[in-house]
Order: structure tokens, then C-alpha cells, then sequence
């Protein structure tokens, strides 16, 4: 949230107010476990060993494509303010209404160890709302041999 702006959960739904003095910082995090699933296209070398099989993709271009699905960890609200000359530091931790389970497409592109990925989920964040809001997730991956 920006502009002085949290949420707050009324019964089922929940909404972005601005809150009454000015904020520092107001950082709304969900934490999910997930699961994907990715189809990989790229050229890869065939390494045999006497009891496993391994392919190297070492400076080579890997496309991937496919899904993910997981449920929610935990959902925190940090808010920073000062009050009557006096920092204070809020932290509010309950589920705000979020979804229970997370799911959606993602791919990345990249070149040997490190790609560029995207995910967006196809569940709202929030549910019973007026109006869906979704994930987008962009960032960096690398690869652990």
C-alpha cells in the first residue's frame, strides 16, 4: 500500500484505508508454499554416471513453462509510524481474508545457472471481494547444482 494507505479486515471483507497519521512504511506480505511444475526446452548435455543419469545445461539458453500450485503460510501487515514524537513499529499477523490456496502459470527464460522468471497467480488474493486483485511476480532464478 501507499499514500498512508493498510488493510483492514471488516468480517469477510477487506478494504485499504488511510490510516490517521502519517506513515513511514506500510508493507502487506503473504507468504505461500508452492509447488511447480515446469516443461524445459533447451539443448542440455547427457551425462552418465553408474547410477544416475544427469543433463548439464551449463551456458546454454532453457525455456520453461508450466504451472504452480500451494497453500498460504501466513499473512503479515508491518505498519512504521511516529506518534506524539515516539516511533512505533506495528506488526498485525492474521489472514486478512487472503486465499487459503495459491495457484498459477508461470515461465522463465535464461542462460545457463540464472533466468529471468514470472509468475501470475490465477486466484484472487482476497476472497469474497467486490474486485479480484492477482499476483504478478517477476524476478530472478538461479540454478543449484
Amino acid at each position: 500500500p501507499k499514500d498512508d494507505q493498510y488493510y483492514v479486515q471488516n468480517e469477510d471483507v477487506t478494504t485499504l484505508e488511510t490510516f490517521p497519521i502519517d506513515l513511514k512504511k506500510s508493507e502487506f506480505r503473504v507468504t505461500n508454499l508452492v509447488f511447480p511444475v515446469h516443461l524445459e526446452i533447451g539443448p542440455s548435455r547427457r551425462w552418465e554416471k553408474s547410477d544416475r543419469v544427469r543433463f548439464n545445461t551449463d551456458d546454454k539458453f532453457t525455456l520453461g513453462i508450466g504451472g504452480y500450485g500451494g497453500f498460504r503460510l501466513g499473512t503479515q501487515q508491518k505498519l512504521k509510524f511516529e506518534d506524539n514524537g515516539d516511533r512505533v513499529k506495528q506488526k498485525t499477523k492474521r489472514n486478512f481474508n487472503t486465499s487459503n490456496l495459491v495457484y498459477g502459470l508461470s515461465g522463465y527464460v535464461g542462460v545457463g545457472d540464472v533466468a529471468l522468471y514470472v509468475k501470475y497467480d490465477l486466484n484472487p488474493l482476497f476472497k469474497d471481494q467486490e474486485n479480484d486483485q492477482n499476483n504478478i511476480s517477476l524476478g530472478l532464478r538461479f540454478n543449484i547444482d
